[in-house]
């Protein structure tokens, strides 16, 4: 219920045992194998949307239906020439629907299967705010609507979009952009690193952040309402509390900002922090992730002065991580983050970054870290505004990227904190992100997504950019890196 406060869901494991007393717009069915019980449901409700994944079994899969599209007339020729003569119709949204919904479902991820539904509910029952917006052009969108839109970016935007259709490159980039819905962040996300350009981001910039030609305003999500870590190490957890456990384990902090235990957990690092796991794909879904959180105005002497007697300072995050390409390739990816406290709350800020031409800002929470810095759970919540873009999750973070030694068994107090501080979170161990709990005392590295041996290997051959930033200004360094016309990544053969 996060995303929408009038969205309620049942689950049975059971369902021709069940009572099912309210009539439901939309059934999800997860590895369903006999179908009486989903019979019974649909039959019963007579939901918008049946949403079935690729684990059901064949006969399920012939209950799934999105509004006037209906699996079980695939085959049907009616149904066939209408989805195709009448893509504005019913049938043929509802087809589209369910690409859609297949291509989420099949990655297995509990953060996917919501967006399944929710885009589902947005199409066939309701606006949802947090799907709502769409800057690709389509049939949904009317003729009308399409026209303007292509009508205001001319306008607004001209030479940029000459500028973006002739460079061959950032042309390919957007009719692939266009092939994918954009609210779907992993899809979008990638084909965006893979062509990062000059061009692109002008693009983007223009037509996105500055003129907002599809008058997106995805919000950032308020639910759940994620609670601070209260204590550490004894203490109040306090703004100087809250900036170390960001820091983290990174070297050469400035005197004044670690005491004395911080600065000999830290083991001289070159990164805060690596993320062991997540639970939303469109963050975790690239691997070798590296936080580097520093503290901001440290350049200069009198600057850094200043930082050392104040607790309140701001701080640059600069994220690097992994990017498997399109066409093949990885690339190194960096990013750069102002990092401001919120609300007055020791452990609660604000994260606003420009990715490409478009603003995204965050708001972080630490939820709880471990008095020797071996991990650490941070909750965010974000937004890009005008790409139409909501999106949240939680990190366990550690040392080295491995899941903390002290957490790997259940029913320990180490184990039973991380689980709590997901549950403060709304999510379940299980929902992590291509890796849960390790079983025993041994780490199963191939059970994580995140680091795994060849990710490893690749790490050793090809060192990641984890020099810093620096103090410099978003936008002054992606003005920077477009004078170098050249992306900020750096281009490895796979």
């Amino acid at each position: 219920t996060h995303f929408d406060e009038r969205i309620r869901a049942r689950v049975c494991a059971d369902v021709v045992a069940s009572t099912l007393d309210d009539v439901c717009d939309v059934v999800v069915a997860l590895g369903v194998e006999e179908t009486a019980g989903l019979a019974a449901v649909v039959e019963k409700s007579n939901p918008a949307a049946v949403l079935v994944d690729e684990t059901s079994s064949p006969a399920a899969k012939r209950f799934e239906k999105f509004g006037a599209w209906r699996a079980d007339r695939s085959d049907d020729l009616v149904q066939s020439l209408v989805q195709t003569l009448v893509p504005w119709g019913a049938v043929a949204r509802g087809a589209r629907l369910a690409g859609q919904s297949a291509t989420l479902l099949a990655r297995h991820s509990s953060e996917d299967a919501c967006y399944a539904i929710l885009f589902a509910l947005n199409g066939l029952v309701a606006p949802i705010d947090v799907v709502a917006s769409d800057i690709n052009p389509s049939w949904e969108k009317g003729l009308r609507r399409n026209a303007q839109e292509f009508a205001a970016m001319a306008r607004c935007c001209g030479s940029e979009v000459a500028a973006a259709l002739t460079d061959p490159q950032t042309k390919r980039a957007i009719d692939l952009l266009n092939a994918v819905d954009l609210r779907d962040q992993v899809g979008s996300y990638r084909v965006i690193v893979s062509n990062e350009t000059p061009e692109l981001e002008a693009f983007s910039l223009c037509i996105l952040q500055q003129n907002n030609v599809f008058n997106c305003d995805a919000p950032i999500l308020e639910r759940p309402r994620v609670p601070c870590l209260a204590t550490w190490r004894g203490r109040p957890f306090d703004q100087a509390a809250s900036a170390a456990v960001f820091i983290g384990h990174l070297d050469d902090v400035p005197g004044g900002m670690l005491s004395d235990d911080d600065v000999a957990a830290t083991n001289k690092l070159p990164w805060s922090w690596r993320i062991v796991c997540g639970a939303n794909p469109a963050y975790d879904a690239f691997p070798c992730q590296h936080q580097i959180f520093y503290p901001a105005g440290l350049d200069d002497a009198v600057a850094s002065a200043k930082a050392s007697s104040s607790s309140s300072a701001a701080l640059w995050y600069d994220p690097v991580f992994l990017v498997e390409t399109l066409d093949g390739r990885r690339v190194w990816t960096k990013r750069h983050y102002r990092c401001t406290p919120r609300g007055g709350i020791p452990g609660q800020w604000t994260l606003t970054t420009l990715d490409n031409g478009v603003v995204s800002k965050e708001h972080w929470t630490i939820v709880d870290a471990a008095d020797d810095l071996s991990w650490a759970v941070f909750h965010y919540s974000g937004a890009a505004r005008a790409a139409g873009q909501s999106y949240q999750g939680a990190l366990l973070c550690s040392r080295d990227g491995d899941w903390p030694a002290a957490c790997r068994t259940p029913g320990t107090p180490e184990y039973e904190r991380v689980a709590g501080a997901f549950e403060k979170c709304g999510l379940k161990l299980w929902e992590l992100y291509g890796h849960g709990p390790p079983s025993g005392d041994s780490l199963d590295d191939e059970a994580s997504f995140m680091w795994t041996p060849d990710f490893r290997a690749f790490c050793e051959a090809h060192p990641p950019p984890l020099d810093r930033i620096g103090d410099i200004t978003i936008t002054k360094w992606r003005e920077r890196e477009r004078a170098k016309a050249t992306t900020t990544t750096t281009t490895l053969a796979a």
